[in-house]
């Protein structure tokens, strides 16, 4: 049976939308203020409120796009920086949606409140760090469900309202698109899969001309990895962690016209680390 919950509203001047979900599921939105037609392009990114989404939520406003803001949650983690957004680019050129992308109803449902979508960057993943042998079919289902089928799902609703003109889908993977690390068994082979999604999908979009591709960061010193980053930081040629804005300058780029004859690509950004296999010069 569907249920029915009010979301909270992130300030005075929202109006609260009801939102249909299913039993169990915590899926809303907070609609844009009244009074305000949105005529910009809109742009939707997952795991907008941390890291990379929010640089990447940042930058596409400042680029002029409306944003549909994605979170996981309606807490306070997720509402501080929509607050800050809003502050900063209007109330009305952001829309919180938010709903658990491990159930599979969710990605329809956050797409809801939008009659079109110019843009989708499917930033949101789990990463998933244990011993291959420690590795349950628990593990490897919430990894794959949220990683590559909500992707997949979101690709699909959001291709469905991008206009006659076309549009863009950038699905943020990894470095482990590409290559293997120890302990990332599920992770990398998350991200391969959803690297291979864009290339396929890619193939299939492109007589509606939309264009998919995939973005591949290295080390990014983001709040949830920077012990990490910094760990891993000798082993960058270019001798630091990148920064989340410089992840989104790319997403960016490949949103815009200048990347039009852009389609299917993978596009690795991690200062020169997939490239070095040995960091100790020959003959030393």
């Amino acid at each position: 049976m569907a249920a029915r919950f009010r979301a909270a509203s992130s300030s005075r001047t929202s109006e609260v939308s009801w939102a249909v979900i299913s039993a169990g599921t915590r899926t809303g939105y907070v609609s844009a203020p009244t009074g305000h037609a949105i005529t910009m392009k809109r742009a939707i990114v997952t795991g907008a409120n941390t890291g990379i989404g929010l640089a990447i939520a940042e930058r596409l406003l400042a680029d002029g796009y409306a944003l549909g803001y994605v979170t996981q949650g309606n807490d306070d983690k997720h509402e501080g920086p929509l607050q800050d957004l809003q502050k900063q680019y209007g109330e009305d050129r952001v829309t919180w949606v938010y709903g658990d992308l491990s159930d599979p109803a969710t990605p329809k449902k956050l797409l809801e409140p939008f009659d079109q979508v110019d843009v989708l960057v499917n930033n949101a993943g789990l990463s998933t760090a244990k011993p291959f042998l420690e590795l349950t079919h628990e593990d490897f289902d919430l990894t794959f469900d949220v990683d590559v089928r909500a992707s997949f799902l979101l690709a699909q609703e959001a291709a469905k309202k991008m206009p006659s003109s076309g549009g863009s889908i950038v699905n943020i993977t990894s470095v482990h698109e590409h290559i293997p690390r120890p302990g990332f068994a599920v992770y990398a082979a998350a991200k391969a899969a959803l690297g291979m999604l864009s290339k396929a999908i890619a193939l299939e979009l492109a007589d509606r001309n939309i264009r998919v591709n995939s973005v591949a960061p290295g080390v990014i010193a983001t709040p949830r990895n920077e012990a990490d980053a910094q760990e891993l930081d000798p082993e960058v040629p270019l001798g630091r962690p990148g920064k989340p804005e410089e992840v989104a300058a790319l997403v960016a780029w490949l949103c815009s016209d200048e990347a039009a004859y852009v389609t299917g690509q993978s596009y690795i950004i991690d200062g020169g680390m997939t490239q070095q296999v040995v960091k100790i010069p020959a003959g030393e």
